[in-house]
C-alpha cells in the first residue's frame, strides 16, 4: 500500500482538464399549474453506454433541481452543441433560480419522442426515457434509453483546460 497522498481537488481538476469532452444541452419537461414548462442545462459528462440496448448516460449533481425534474418526468433529450452555441452555454450554466426561461434562450424545437426541447442546428440530438439513476459520490449517474436520434455534419463545441473551444476540421 502506497503512503503517497491522494491528489487534492485543485490538482485533480488540472489533470482532468487535459481530457477533451463534448458539450451538450440536456432538456426535460415538467408540469406546473399553468401547463408544461421546460428546463435545460449544459452538460459535459455525457457518454454512450451501449448500442444494444441503446443506452447513454450523464452525471448530475445530487442536489440538482434539474435531476429532480428528470426523475419526475422520466424523459430527457440531449442536443450536442455546435461551436456557434457558446452563448447558450452561459445561459444553461446559470443557477436554476437565476436562469431565464430556457424556451426563450435558443431556437428549440419539441422532440417528437419525448416532447423535450432539442436544438435542430447542432451536431446531433437524442431523445431518451429514464432507464436508471445511481448515486455516486456527490453526483448521480443518469442512464437513458435512446428513443430517437438525429445526426448532422456540424462542428462540435468542446471543453478543454477549463474553457469552451471548437475543433478544426480534419485536413
Amino acid at each position: 500500500m502506497s503512503s503517497r497522498a491522494l491528489p487534492d481537488a485543485t490538482q485533480l481538476r488540472s489533470v482532468l482538464g487535459q481530457f477533451v469532452t463534448g458539450v451538450c444541452a440536456v432538456s426535460t419537461r415538467f408540469d406546473t399549474p399553468s401547463g408544461v414548462r421546460h428546463d435545460a442545462i449544459a452538460v459535459n459528462s455525457f457518454t454512450s453506454v451501449s448500442l444494444d440496448p441503446p443506452l447513454v448516460s450523464m452525471y448530475l449533481r445530487d442536489d440538482s433541481t434539474f435531476l429532480e425534474r428528470v426523475r419526475t418526468s422520466g424523459q430527457w433529450a440531449v442536443s450536442f452543441l455546435g461551436d456557434r452555441a457558446r452563448s447558450l452555454v452561459g445561459v444553461l450554466t446559470t443557477p436554476a433560480a437565476r436562469r431565464p426561461a430556457v424556451e426563450d434562450a435558443a431556437d428549440w424545437t419539441v422532440g417528437p419522442h419525448t416532447g423535450c426541447l432539442v436544438l435542430p442546428d447542432g451536431p446531433g440530438t437524442l431523445e431518451c426515457a429514464l432507464h436508471l439513476t445511481q448515486p455516486l459520490g456527490d453526483h448521480v449517474l443518469v442512464v437513458g434509453r435512446v428513443l430517437g436520434a438525429v445526426g448532422r455534419d456540424h462542428e462540435p463545441l468542446v471543453f478543454h483546460r477549463g474553457t469552451f473551444t471548437g475543433i478544426s476540421p480534419a485536413r
